[in-house]
């Protein structure tokens, strides 16, 4: 892949994309690539980091980290420390998704939607606000779901942890109103492309049990409507991070109907 240029919108940006190993978050590391940003990928799969940055041959860095793991979400922004001292944009794009009913969860299931969804955007954000203050601010986009509006059944952990990360960024965005730290909740529809959609974990009968749910209380439409694609869920990270400084976005819906 053709390195960004040194003249790009994001050229001597420091940016960490947190599940960008596939669907969004690989169309907004793809994105920042193209616009100049220094990239480090933070994703739980180490072969699907390694594909990553071949792709980009060795443009980004990736770090495998479970965002849910305090301990390793402090050792990677530590090594962003060492190497830049700063960091000018952090994407919360990971996330985790299983339908079915909360009595059939695993204690596993429910540790892991917290993790990922929430406690995960909460250690990065952490580890992120001193080297963003180290570069004199920068953004934080932290990706919530149109699920939270529209309550389909048998998502109850997803739609909870992502309804809880929009409520946080809005707490968070209150501590730095001296830091040109911007938090804004990007409320994203269903994007197609790229991996998008992921089904791992997912139980078939779960699945089976979860359609005939949603489509009674009308939401399959609008969860699965088009054209949106990942590429356009990435240029509007792009518009959101190139705002002029005294502008913020605090809420930014994304959908396609």
């Amino acid at each position: 892949m053709t390195r960004g240029s040194p003249s790009g919108a994001l050229a001597g940006k420091i940016a960490v994309v947190t599940g960008g190993t596939s669907g969004s978050g690989k169309a907004i590391v793809r994105r920042f690539a193209a616009e100049g940003a220094t990239l480090f990928v933070l994703a739980r799969r180490t072969d699907r980091l390694n594909q990553l940055a071949e792709e980009f041959d060795g443009d980004i860095t990736g770090i495998p980290t479970d965002v849910a793991d305090p301990d390793a979400v402090d050792a990677a922004f530590e090594q962003i420390r060492r190497t830049h001292g700063k960091l000018d944009v952090l994407i919360n794009n990971a996330g985790l998704y299983r339908p079915s009913p909360l009595e059939l969860l695993s204690n596993e299931d429910i540790a892991e939607h917290v993790g990922t969804n929430f406690l995960g955007p909460v250690y990065t954000c952490r580890a992120a606000i001193p080297l963003l203050r180290a570069a004199g601010g920068g953004d934080i986009v932290n990706t919530a779901t149109e699920a939270t509006f529209l309550h389909p059944a048998m998502l109850t952990m997803y739609i909870a942890t992502k309804a809880a990360l929009h409520s946080f960024s809005e707490l968070i965005m209150k501590e730095l109103p001296d830091d040109d730290i911007r938090v804004t909740t990007l409320v994203q529809g269903v994007a197609h492309g790229d991996g998008a959609g992921s089904s791992d974990g997912w139980d078939p009968a779960h699945l089976e049990r979860a359609l005939p749910r949603w489509n009674a209380e009308g939401v399959m439409r609008p969860l699965l409507a088009g054209p949106q694609a990942v590429d356009d869920v990435a240029d509007v990270h792009l518009y959101v991070i190139t705002r002029p400084r005294g502008q913020h976005l605090d809420t930014i819906f994304v959908r396609s109907y």
